[in-house]
């Protein structure tokens, strides 16, 4: 990959992760009736695992980039290990926070599968990584953390995919049938052939 397509790749990844996470804390300037309509009946549902899920699922978002900026890890250890730990509270939060929200979930069971299982990586992910950096194994971490961010990004994904389906008169839920799946799955693949293409290239 040539340098000029990894910076436009870096630069689509920031930006796009920091604007999705600002513009997902809408709510908080705004009714969520008006702005946020698919997530209101959740409010009398499960207020506790709504509010868990839409306030740290953006904070994990808009930590995603610094976890992988290694430019932080070299040159600020501490720091790098402070917004580590507040990813993956926020990760875990917001992980929680989806599965108890799901037997509220308006969607079909295929979708609610999707988001489960998505849930339950990104929680296990981000942990495994944690437990890694622990025991000392900082590549192995590296990759974990790399597929837990993959799965962040599925929050980005997500809108990119059902931005277009709602412009041709889906609903929000009748996207969930194919956003369930692939606003991370294909994240995942493109990160364990990435991850695979690396370890054949090292000595």
């Amino acid at each position: 990959m040539t340098r000029i397509a990894v910076l436009g790749l870096t630069s689509f990844f920031w930006t796009l992760s920091l604007m999705v996470a600002a513009v997902s804390l809408r709510f908080l300037i705004a009714p969520m009736a008006e702005v946020m309509g698919n997530m209101v009946h959740y409010l009398s549902a499960a207020p506790v695992a709504l509010y868990a899920h839409i306030l740290s699922a953006p904070l994990a978002l808009a930590l995603a980039p610094f976890q992988l900026w290694q430019g932080l890890r070299r040159s600020r250890p501490r720091l790098h290990r402070l917004t580590g730990y507040a990813y993956v509270t926020a990760t875990v939060l917001a992980g929680i926070g989806s599965l108890l929200m799901l037997p509220h979930f308006q969607g079909s069971y295929f979708a609610a599968a999707g988001f489960f299982i998505m849930a339950l990586l990104w929680i296990g992910l981000t942990l495994r990584g944690v437990f890694l950096a622990r025991a000392g194994d900082h590549a192995a971490h590296r990759r974990f953390i790399l597929r837990s961010v993959a799965v962040t990004f599925g929050a980005v994904s997500l809108r990119l995919i059902m931005a277009p389906l709602i412009a041709q008169g889906w609903s929000v839920v009748e996207t969930y049938e194919i956003t369930a799946w692939a606003c991370w799955l294909p994240n995942l693949i493109a990160v364990e052939i990435y991850l695979r293409a690396k370890s054949k290239r090292a000595p």
